[in-house]
């Protein structure tokens, strides 16, 4: 296993190749406007068909618009008609989320002969789906009807703020997955470090598309960033189907046997990421906690 340790004295003497000025203010507020715009067209194409593609979709477009308007300096992230949209994208995306996860666990029944109490839980999600659409269609319409077109009218920020607040979550972000990272790699029971190191990956993902000209060394970090994210992500869709699973008062025979099965998964799935990480994060001079820690900007 490896020397985390040794990892984290290293990580002090590494000088970071970037400075702050990563980002600019014209830019940066091109992505933002950018990711307003597409919200709302994917907005307009999950009220015409709120399918998983759609579902998955509306998702993502909220998390790169919520990771650009984060970027802004508080007076900007509270009390603005822009801060009100973002609350309404992000309950959507909440709803959404549950939605995608209903979903989730539907799929992994269907794998399963019918029986009697498998059936009676796949109702269940069905029943539960429908209502948390219905919501969903709600505000999604509500956002449909916003005017978006002066929600940037009322942003003056100036280039030394929008670089402190950057520089800051990027180091929050960092300091998450270098908290979290040995403990998940260590110990497969710890789900919810498990799944705090995958928000924190999936959000420095984003955030790192906001660097305003490419380079290779970001886009070899979010397609790092992107792997873990996906099979973590997959462990997690575990966890979740065994936790819903598992909160039925008595589960049945069957439903327990299920229960057994996903737990196998999420096991041979774990040692996937345990064997990824060996190949791939190992400790080595381009490790990839030594490498994620470059990204932590002087201010």
């Amino acid at each position: 296993m490896f020397d985390f340790i040794n990892i984290f004295v290293n990580l002090i003497s590494i000088n970071t190749s970037y400075n702050s000025n990563v980002l600019n203010i014209l830019p940066f507020l091109t992505k933002l406007h950018e990711n307003i715009l597409r919200v709302s067209n994917r907005i307009n194409k999950y009220l015409k068909d709120p399918n998983a593609k759609n579902i998955h979709d509306i998702r993502t477009s909220i998390r790169r618009l919520d990771a650009a308007f984060s970027t802004l300096p508080k007076k900007y992230r509270n009390g603005s008609s822009l801060s009100e949209y973002i609350l309404s994208c992000k309950e959507l995306f909440k709803v959404n989320s549950e939605i995608r996860d209903l979903d989730i666990i539907y799929d992994k029944l269907q794998k399963y002969p019918p029986n009697d109490n498998r059936n009676k839980v796949i109702d269940s999600l069905k029943e539960t789906r429908v209502t948390r659409l219905e919501y969903a269609k709600n505000i999604a319409l509500a956002l449909k009807n916003t005017d978006t077109s002066e929600l940037l009218d009322q942003i003056k920020v100036t280039q030394k703020e929008l670089e402190k607040r950057y520089n800051k979550i990027l180091a929050n972000l960092i300091s998450k997955i270098e908290t979290n990272f040995p403990t998940v790699i260590t110990d497969s029971t710890r789900i919810e470090e498990l799944h705090e190191l995958r928000k924190a990956c999936k959000k420095l993902r984003y955030m790192l598309e906001l660097l305003p000209v490419e380079n290779k060394t970001a886009l070899e970090m979010r397609k790092t960033l992107q792997k873990i994210q996906d099979i973590l992500g997959t462990i997690h869709d575990y966890d979740f189907t065994i936790n819903y699973l598992e909160s039925k008062e008595q589960p049945s025979n069957e439903i327990r046997a299920i229960i057994n099965n996903e737990m196998q998964e999420r096991r041979l799935n774990y040692e996937g990421f345990i064997k990824f990480c060996t190949r791939r994060l190992r400790m080595s001079p381009d490790s990839f906690l030594i490498r994620i820690r470059s990204f932590k900007l002087s201010n």
